[in-house]
């Protein structure tokens, strides 16, 4: 039955293959890498991208090929224009409205957006430090909470490991409580930045009408 599966996987994928636009983006990815076509990293995503053309073909052996394919536009900083033909190849063995290609093209746009705004991002950081009043203080706290969770989100993204994703977190939890406690101690109006109320779900609580469920 597997075998059954590969075969028709296969034939399906050459029937669709179209050598035009595979070759196209072969030059997309070659000019966003600054390199040639024999470097291995365009062999490396042009592979992805067949993975993920066999994945939506029904290859039993390729589950998760798609987000793989995601995970590696955004970590080479691929361009959006790339994106775009990846994700019309892929529409292309696509059996209708199939949820892995929405899912690529949103997690590779989301991690390329997310990496390319880390620099500015930690730019604004360091000049925020340099300010010489509680609300620079607060600021560089806050920007560096903004960084620590915008790197967690790009490991959730990539489903990466989750004690790192813990450590982010953990990180930029801290960073706010900090920004916090500046304005509560020189503040004119302190009682803006208590947040007692705030909530942490924790292991096995239910979902409340404060903290919506995804549908």
């Amino acid at each position: 039955m597997t075998t059954d599966l590969r075969t028709a996987a296969l034939r399906r994928y050459h029937d669709l293959f179209d050598p035009t636009h595979y070759n196209t983006i072969t030059e997309l990815v070659v000019s966003n890498l600054y390199t040639e076509r024999d470097d291995s990293r365009v062999s490396d995503g042009m592979v992805a991208l067949q993975d993920a053309c066999l994945e939506l073909a029904g290859h039993p052996d390729l589950t998760g090929a798609c987000h793989r394919l995601a995970v590696f536009c955004g970590q080479n900083s691929l361009s959006f224009y790339t994106v775009d033909a990846m994700r019309d190849f892929l529409r292309r063995f696509d059996t209708g409205d199939d949820l892995r290609i929405a899912d690529f093209d949103g997690t590779a746009r989301a991690l390329l957006r997310a990496y390319s705004g880390l620099d500015d991002l930690k730019s604004a950081t360091a000049h925020a430090n340099g300010v010489h009043a509680w609300q620079g203080r607060a600021a560089y706290a806050l920007l560096q909470a903004v960084e620590y969770l915008t790197v967690a989100a790009a490991q959730l993204l990539q489903q990466g490991d989750e004690a790192y994703i813990r450590e982010k977190l953990q990180r930029g939890i801290r960073q706010i409580a900090g920004a916090l406690y500046e304005g509560v101690r020189n503040s004119g109006n302190p009682s803006q930045y208590v947040f007692r109320g705030a909530y942490f779900p924790n292991e096995g609580d239910a979902p409340t009408p404060s903290q919506p469920s995804h549908p």
